[in-house]
């Protein structure tokens, strides 16, 4: 069941429409990342949501209750801050259990309610001190305790991990996945960071210049981006620039510089005869083999047989601990990245790379040659 509904939401500032025509829902107790880069109007969708933005038009539904027009104290939402915003003046204690204070929930219910969610999040002991004597990840789950005690049907995070290293953002990344299972509460998540988003995300919603790009799981993001925009922001991606030779019932044939490859339909979004593509691989997906040394298969075209084949020299590596990340630069296709576990290779090896035509994904690009910008969303 959706717990919030959102629908037709648009946000304008004088002449700058911040978020345009924005729909999609949030289960009652999934973990929903919103995420896009600085200026796509995730931010503003959080502010609205919380009612401390009005909607310039749109629906915001809460339990099937509309919520656009009340006052943020009543709505069953509480929303933890990028800047944490606890109280320096009080304890721990303090700073948890101020929401039941307002709220007239009697001393005794409010002390014990503080421990429970001190033992929550792993600060047990720590109630009489001051948020000054704690470390940043201490902080964080100080204000997640203070946003879970008093039981919201929906918790909003504005990037509250952006401040910490990525030791222990990782940590938090945890902390939160464990801390709403335990809870069973409902998390609407924005970030621009892709890493976090894809570790704790039940769904994703990507966003840019406004507008929704995509809608899914963090596989179907990964593995089924519907435009050049979503495969470029969520991983890594390489793009070799094509133009379309044919459109049969069994394939699209795409000339990428000697030789039509065909890739299967499914791969790409809606295109015709004569449009300028790009074929995208993740480096995941790259193989990687040792060339003959004199180069003499440097010249082989793409193969028709359903893979994608060049030769090229390796001008980078970098060790990510299971795998390497190569930059090679090809005969055919200028720089390309690679992620290999099962081989190692030396700065400038003489390689063979290769692929299959049934991992690409192919997006439309514009007349003047650049990506599209709405792709397939």
């Amino acid at each position: 069941m959706s717990l919030l509904r959102v629908r037709g939401l648009t946000k304008e500032f004088g002449d700058l429409v911040a978020v345009d025509d924005v729909d999609f829902d949030v289960e009652d107790g999934e973990f929903v990342s919103i995420l896009g880069p600085s200026g796509s109007g995730k931010s503003t969708v959080l502010r609205m949501v919380a009612g401390f933005e009005e909607p310039t038009e749109g629906e915001i539904a809460l339990d099937d209750v509309g919520i656009v027009g009340s006052p943020p104290f009543e709505r069953d939402v509480n929303m933890v801050f990028q800047d944490l915003a606890l109280f320096p003046h009080l304890t721990v204690a303090e700073n948890i259990g101020y929401g039941l204070k307002q709220s007239g929930v009697p001393a005794d219910e409010r002390r014990e309610r503080t421990e429970d969610m001190l033992e929550m999040v792993r600060l047990e002991g720590y109630g009489d001190r001051t948020p000054s004597e704690l470390s940043g990840g201490e902080q964080q789950r100080v204000a997640l305790a203070r946003a879970l005690v008093n039981e919201p049907a929906l918790v909003l995070f504005d990037e509250p991990l952006s401040s910490l290293d990525r030791k222990l953002r990782q940590h938090m990344q945890g902390e939160l996945q464990r801390i709403q299972l335990e809870t069973d509460t409902t998390f609407l998540y924005v970030t621009h960071d892709q890493e976090v988003a894809l570790a704790v995300s039940d769904r994703l919603v990507v966003l840019d210049d406004g507008r929704i790009q995509q809608v899914g799981t963090v596989e179907e993001l990964y593995e089924a981006p519907e435009s050049r925009f979503v495969a470029d922001f969520i991983g890594d991606v390489n793009a070799v620039e094509g133009r379309v030779t044919a459109v049969e019932d069994d394939g699209i044939a795409i000339n990428t510089g000697d030789e039509a490859v065909t890739v299967p339909r499914t791969t790409a979004e809606e295109v015709a005869v004569d449009d300028a593509v790009d074929v995208c691989i993740r480096p995941f997906q790259v193989r990687v083999e040792s060339a003959d040394a004199d180069g003499s298969d440097a010249d082989a075209p793409a193969d028709t047989d359903g893979t994608f084949s060049t030769t090229g020299v390796v001008r980078s590596r970098s060790y990510q601990g299971s795998d390497s990340q190569y930059g090679i630069e090809t005969d055919r296709w200028g720089r390309l990245s690679a992620e290999v576990r099962s081989a190692s290779f030396e700065i400038d090896d003489r390689v063979t790379v290769a692929w299959d035509a049934a991992d690409v994904h192919v997006y439309r690009r514009d007349g003047d040659g650049s990506p599209g910008g709405d792709g397939g969303s």
